[in-house]
């Protein structure tokens, strides 16, 4: 019998404790003008005008980096802001999470939409076989709830590609690693790269021979446009990388990046409730999506 994600959370949790949520109540009349300036300039540039659409792939080396809440959170995020469409697109072959996380459910999946001319066919026509999830957010899971599937780099050629002409960010999230046809499809079409990894010793060293594979494999354009989200996925790890560190020595590379902070809410792996994040999480959100943007927008 199937059951709903959310059936399986005991009751609603938030990202923040109350203690934190009124402490940060209490102190948000006296922030430094300095951070309101950042945030605000990084809202500017999430809502930044494309001439034509925008490509950002969100990968991850292994399973259960956080990559599809990473790309849930940034599809919504330029949802939220943004006067175009967006579009949240899945190609994981396996069960990957970015429909769960937002709560949509297939009308069809990439797979179905291979066969179609989507190169020619107008946007009233493709809407249908879309998921809607707001006034300007869509989505195309990648499987309806089995294992397998035929989604390849072939199929995304024929489907992310040309559907992504209809919107003016797509956000694909990837499945685990880099390096098969699907992710080779993935990333030769990408104006910019989210690498989602742990926030620990051998996370932050992946991220390195992820980048090394990168420069040997063709794809030497794309690590400038990289940003590299440290996931901090449990308050209680001792193992925790220097992610100031790893960042001043990426960004010796041109490579950027960014920690996404332990949230309560997205730890229960459930449907993504924007009102119930962590003030913290909210901001880094926005902070991934308008780096992406930035540097997707040099491609």
């Amino acid at each position: 019998m199937p059951v709903a994600p959310e059936d399986l959370v005991r009751g609603p949790v938030h990202g923040d404790s109350l203690a934190r949520r009124v402490g940060r109540g209490a102190v948000r009349p006296f922030r430094p003008a300095d951070d309101v300036q950042a945030l605000a300039e990084h809202g500017a540039w999430i809502q930044h005008p494309v001439t034509t659409g925008r490509r950002i792939a969100v990968t991850g080396l292994r399973g259960g980096a956080g990559k599809s809440t990473v790309a849930a959170l940034v599809a919504s995020a330029f949802a939220r802001y943004r006067q175009d469409r967006v579009l949240a697109l899945d190609v994981d072959p396996e069960l990957g999470s970015l429909a769960l996380r937002l709560g949509a459910r297939p009308r069809n999946t990439p797979s179905e939409l291979a066969g179609l001319d989507l190169g020619a066919a107008p946007f009233e026509d493709v809407e249908p076989r879309l998921t809607r999830l707001g006034e300007s957010l869509w989505a195309l899971p990648g499987h309806r709830g089995t294992i397998g599937g035929d989604m390849d780099g072939g199929v995304y050629r024929a489907v992310g590609v040309p559907l992504s002409r209809f919107f003016g960010i797509a956000v694909t999230d990837c499945g685990a690693g880099i390096s098969t046809d699907l992710h080779r499809a993935v990333l030769s079409a990408a104006h910019a790269q989210v690498l989602v990894t742990p926030a620990t010793v051998d996370g932050a060293a992946s991220v390195g021979r992820a980048l090394d594979w990168m420069n040997a494999s063709g794809f030497q354009d794309l690590v400038t446009r990289t940003l590299v989200v440290f996931a901090v996925q449990s308050p209680h790890l001792t193992r925790l990388a220097d992610v100031r560190k790893a960042g001043e020595i990426l960004a010796e590379a041109g490579v950027g990046s960014v920690k996404l902070r332990f949230d309560r809410h997205l730890a229960t792996g459930s449907v993504l409730d924007t009102g119930r994040l962590a003030y913290a999480t909210r901001v880094t959100a926005i902070v991934i999506a308008a780096e992406a943007l930035r540097r997707a927008l040099t491609a």
